[in-house]
C-alpha cells in the first residue's frame, strides 16, 4: 500500500512552475512538523489500541498490528526528527514536497493499519471491550488529526476516510442493529470534520497571509526608516524636530555635526533648552543670539507663521536658522551653513560694485553714490562736487610697454588718488584711464586744494620693472547744483571743463563755466557738419608755393585743407583740424587729403613736389597711412620723389619707435620727409639727427622778429648751418616783405614760404593762370 502511495505522489510531484507560493507551501508544510510532541501521545494510543485488543480478544492478529503500528511510529517520529534537525531556508520546491510526501506517507500508514485493526475488531470478534476500545480510539485520534493537519486538507481527508471507513463497514456489517446506525453516522462524522477541516485551513491560510502582509509591512517600515535616515543625514541642512514641549523628537547628522552637539544631546525627548545652554557654555554661539532664536521660537508658536534668523558662531560659520510650525504644535528647525553662500555673494557684489583692478567703486557704485549725492542735496541742501580726472599719455604707456604696466599704473593711480582724498570722498574708476571723484560738502577752495592734491600726486614718476613712466593727470570741476541739476548734466559738464583742461595743456584743472558749454555746442554741431562735408566731398585742398631763394623758382608746393561751410564760410583749419582729431576723423581725411594731393601734382611741371601735412593720430594706425601713401602713388602715377610729408615735433614726442619705422617704410618707397613748425615746440636739435628728414621748416614766428630779435637771427643761422651739414633742407615760413626774404636768405635759409610769394589758392586757380601764361 505504501509503494502504490509512494508511486502515486511521485507522478503528481511536478514543478508547479512560475507564481507558484513557495514560501506558503513551506508554511504549512512546516505546521504538520510543528509539534512533534503531539505526535507522541498519538503513537502511544495507536501502539495501545491493537494491543488492548489482543490482551481482550486473544487474537494473534492483533498482535502482529501491534508491532505493525509500533514500527509505523517510530518511522514517523524519525522522520519529525530529522525534519526538525534540517535547515530549510533554502529548500526549494523538490524538497519541500519530498517533506509533504513522508509526512503524508506516514500519517496514511498509520491511519490506515488502526483503521483495519478497528475493522478485525468489530467484524472478527463479539468482544465488547475491544470494541469500545478501537471505537473510541479511532474516533479520538481522526479528530486529533484534524486539529494537527488542517494546513493539508487533502492529507486530513485521505487520513479520515482511512481511520473511519474500515470502522463504519465494520459497524455496519456487525450484528448489532444499533452498531449499524453509529456506522451510518460515521460517516456524517467523516463528513462533519472534513468541513471542520477545511474552515481550519481557510483561517489558516488567512494567518499565513496576515502573517506575510505584517512581515512584508514591517520590511517596508523598516526599508522607509532606513530610507528615511539616509535622506536626513545625507541632506545638506541639518535637520531638527521639537515637540510642542519643545524636545527633541528626531535630528539629522548635519544637525549635530553644525552645532557640534555630543550624541547624548541627539536622543528623543532632549530639551531644547539643555541643548541652547550647551551652545552658550562651549561658547559656539553667543549669548545674546540664543536670546534672538529664543524670540523666534516663541514667534512662530505664537503665529505658526515660518521665520528665519541669521547667526554667526564664534568659529566663523555664518548660520540661517529656519523655524516652521510641524504637526501637534512641534517646531521643524532647519540650520543652512551659509558661510560659502554668504562670501560668495559678498563677492559677487564686490564684482558688482566695485572695479576688479584697482577696488575703487565702479560705474554701478558711482550712478547709485552720485544719486545720493542729489537726494542729500534736494534734502539738506548740501552742495558737492564731481571731479573729472583723466589720465594724460596713458595710452602710450599701455601701447609702449603693454597692458600688464598699463594696469600696474592704474593701481598705483588709485593708491595715490585715495591717498589725497577724505575718508567721505567717493572715488570711482568710470572706464580705462578716467576716474570719478564725488566731493560731498565742499566749496570752491577746498575742492582746488585737492584736485591740486591730486595733479602733485600724479606728477611723481612711476618705477615699475626697472622702467621709469610719467603718467600725469588732468581735472575737469562741476559744481552741484551750480553746473548741473541732475546726474548727467553735471558729468556732462565736468567732462567739458576736462575737455578745456585738456587743450590747456594737460597736467592742469579746470573749473566749468557756462562760456565752456556754448563752446562745446558749438564744436559739437562743427563735427557733425564736418562728418557731412566729409561724405559729400565739400573738403577741399589749396596750395601755398615753397620757392627755391637762389632761383625764384617753385620747387614745391604745400597742400593745406580748406573748408567752406554752408552757413558760417571758410572755417579755419586750426578749428575743424582739431575737431577731425578728436573725434576721430582725421584718419579718413588725411587719407583723402594724400590721394587727392597726388592727384593734382600729377599735372603739375615733372620738378614741382607736393607737401602733405600728417597728423600725429594718423601714425596710430601705421598699416593704415603706409597703405595710404602706396595707393595714392599707383593710382595717380605721381613720382614718390615728388611726394613729402610733413610732420610735427609732437610726433615725436609720443612714440618714437612707431614713428620711425613708418618713416623708414616710406622712405624706402623713395617718398621724403619734413619737420614742420620747428621752433615752436621743445625744439630739439637731437630730432635732425635721429630722423632722416629732408628738410626742415622754420616757424613764421621767427620770421617776423629776424630784424628785431638777434635770438631769432641766432636760431635761424644756427639751424640752416647744422641743416648743411646734415643735408638737409631748410624752408622758412612766413615770408612776406622783400627785407624777410633777403635777411633769412643772409643766414643761410634755401627755401621759403609766404605770402610774398603767394596765397594759398585752390588748384583751378593757378592752373588756369599758366594756361593764360601759356596763351
Amino acid at each position: 500500500m505504501a509503494g502504490a502511495l509512494k508511486r502515486l505522489w511521485n507522478a503528481r510531484a511536478r514543478d508547479p512552475g512560475e507564481g507558484f507560493d513557495l514560501p506558503g507551501y513551506a508554511l504549512l508544510v512546516s505546521s504538520l512538523f510543528s509539534s512533534p510532541a503531539s505526535i507522541i501521545p498519538g503513537g502511544v494510543a495507536g501502539i495501545l489500541t491493537p494491543f488492548l485488543c489482543w490482551i481482550s480478544t486473544g487474537l494473534e492478529l492483533f498482535l502482529d498490528l501491534t508491532i505493525l503500528v509500533s514500527i509505523v511510529v517510530l518511522l514517523r517520529l524519525l522522520t519529525f526528527v530529522s525534519y526538525r534537525r534540517t535547515d530549510h531556508s533554502r529548500d526549494g520546491y523538490l524538497e519541500t514536497r519530498r517533506w509533504d510526501r513522508d509526512y503524508f506517507l506516514g500519517a496514511t500508514a498509520f491511519a490506515g493499519v488502526l483503521g483495519y485493526s478497528c475493522y478485525a475488531a468489530l467484524t472478527l470478534t463479539d468482544d465488547a471491550a475491544a470494541h469500545i476500545t478501537s471505537v473510541s480510539s479511532t474516533i479520538a485520534i481522526a479528530s486529533g488529526y484534524v486539529s494537527r493537519n488542517a494546513g493539508r486538507p487533502k492529507f486530513v481527508a485521505v487520513q479520515l476516510l482511512t481511520f473511519c471507513v474500515p470502522m463504519a463497514i465494520g459497524l455496519i456489517q456487525a450484528h448489532n442493529d444499533y452498531y449499524q446506525y453509529i456506522g451510518y453516522f460515521a460517516f456524517l462524522y467523516v463528513a462533519a470534520n472534513i468541513a471542520i477541516t477545511n474552515s481550519l485551513h481557510r483561517n489558516l491560510l488567512a494567518l499565513s497571509d496576515a502573517t506575510k502582509q505584517s512581515k512584508a509591512l514591517a520590511s517596508a517600515l523598516h526599508s522607509q526608516n532606513l530610507t528615511l535616515d539616509a535622506a536626513l543625514n545625507t541632506m545638506i541642512h541639518g535637520l531638527a524636530m521639537f515637540d510642542r514641549d519643545l524636545k527633541l523628537a528626531v535630528s539629522n547628522a548635519p544637525h549635530q555635526a553644525l552645532y557640534g552637539l555630543p550624541e547624548t544631546l541627539a536622543l528623543p525627548g532632549t530639551p531644547i533648552t539643555a541643548i541652547g545652554r550647551f551652545l552658550v557654555e562651549r561658547q559656539v554661539v553667543a549669548a545674546g543670539q540664543l536670546r534672538d532664536l529664543r524670540e523666534a521660537l516663541a514667534e512662530i508658536q505664537g503665529t505658526q507663521q515660518t521665520t528665519s534668523r541669521e547667526i554667526q558662531t564664534r568659529g566663523g560659520r555664518v548660520l540661517v536658522v529656519t523655524f516652521a510650525p510641524a504637526a501637534e504644535g512641534g517646531v521643524l528647525m532647519s540650520t543652512e551653513d551659509a558661510t560659502e553662500r554668504k562670501a560668495t555673494e559678498a563677492r559677487i557684489e564686490q564684482m558688482a560694485r566695485f572695479d576688479e583692478l584697482t577696488g575703487l567703486a565702479n560705474r554701478f557704485e558711482y550712478n547709485s553714490n552720485i544719486a545720493e549725492a542729489f537726494g542729500r542735496l534736494e534734502r539738506t541742501g548740501e552742495s558737492f562736487a564731481l571731479l573729472y580726472v583723466d589720465l594724460d599719455g596713458f595710452k602710450q604707456v599701455n601701447d609702449n610697454l603693454g597692458h600688464d604696466i598699463g594696469d600696474r599704473v592704474l593701481m598705483e593711480t588709485a593708491n595715490r588718488l585715495r591717498s589725497t582724498i577724505r575718508d567721505s570722498d567717493v572715488l570711482a574708476r568710470f572706464g580705462g584711464d578716467e576716474f570719478l571723484l564725488i566731493l560731498p560738502a565742499a566749496n570752491h577752495a577746498a575742492v582746488t586744494m585737492i584736485a591740486q592734491r591730486m595733479i602733485d600726486a600724479m606728477s611723481k614718476a612711476f618705477l615699475l620693472d626697472n622702467k621709469t613712466v610719467y603718467v600725469t593727470a588732468s581735472i575737469g570741476i562741476a559744481m552741484a547744483p551750480f553746473d548741473g541739476a541732475t546726474p548727467a548734466d553735471l558729468l556732462r559738464h565736468a567732462d567739458t571743463a576736462l575737455y578745456k583742461a585738456k587743450a590747456a595743456g594737460r597736467n592742469t584743472l579746470m573749473f566749468f563755466n557756462p562760456a565752456m558749454a556754448e563752446e562745446m555746442l558749438e564744436r559739437h554741431e562743427i563735427e557733425v557738419d564736418l562728418r557731412k562735408a566729409c561724405e559729400d566731398g565739400s573738403l577741399e585742398l589749396y596750395y601755398q608755393p615753397i620757392i627755391d631763394l637762389r632761383t625764384g623758382d617753385i620747387v614745391s608746393r604745400e597742400a593745406l585743407m580748406r573748408w567752406r561751410h554752408p552757413t558760417r564760410g571758410m572755417v579755419p583749419a586750426g578749428l575743424f583740424i582739431q575737431v577731425a582729431e578728436q573725434s576721430g576723423l582725421i584718419a579718413s581725411i588725411g587719407d583723402w587729403a594724400i590721394r587727392q594731393a597726388c592727384k593734382d601734382a600729377a599735372g603739375w611741371e615733372e620738378n614741382v613736389g607736393v607737401s602733405v601735412n600728417i597728423s600725429p593720430l594718423q601714425f596710430r594706425e601705421p598699416r593704415r597711412i603706409v597703405e595710404a601713401v602706396k595707393d595714392a602713388l599707383i593710382a595717380s602715377n605721381l613720382s614718390s620723389r615728388r611726394l613729402t610729408l610733413e610732420v610735427t615735433e609732437s610726433l615725436l614726442i609720443e612714440d618714437n619707435k612707431t614713428t620711425l619705422g613708418v618713416i623708414d617704410e616710406l622712405r624706402t618707397l623713395g617718398v621724403t620727409f619734413a619737420l614742420d613748425d620747428f621752433g615752436t615746440g621743445y625744439s630739439s636739435l637731437a630730432y635732425l639727427s635721429t630722423y632722416p628728414f629732408a628738410q626742415v621748416k622754420i616757424d613764421q614766428s621767427f620770421t617776423r622778429t629776424v630784424h628785431s630779435s638777434e635770438a631769432s637771427k641766432a636760431i635761424i643761422e644756427a639751424v640752416c648751418q647744422l641743416a648743411r651739414r646734415l643735408s638737409m633742407n631748410v624752408v622758412v615760413e612766413g615770408i612776406e616783405t622783400e627785407q624777410q626774404r633777403i635777411a633769412v636768405q643772409l643766414l643761410g635759409a634755401q627755401r621759403a614760404q609766404g605770402y610774398f610769394f603767394g596765397r594759398p589758392e585752390p588748384l583751378a586757380s593757378f592752373t588756369q593762370r599758366k594756361g593764360r601764361n601759356v596763351a
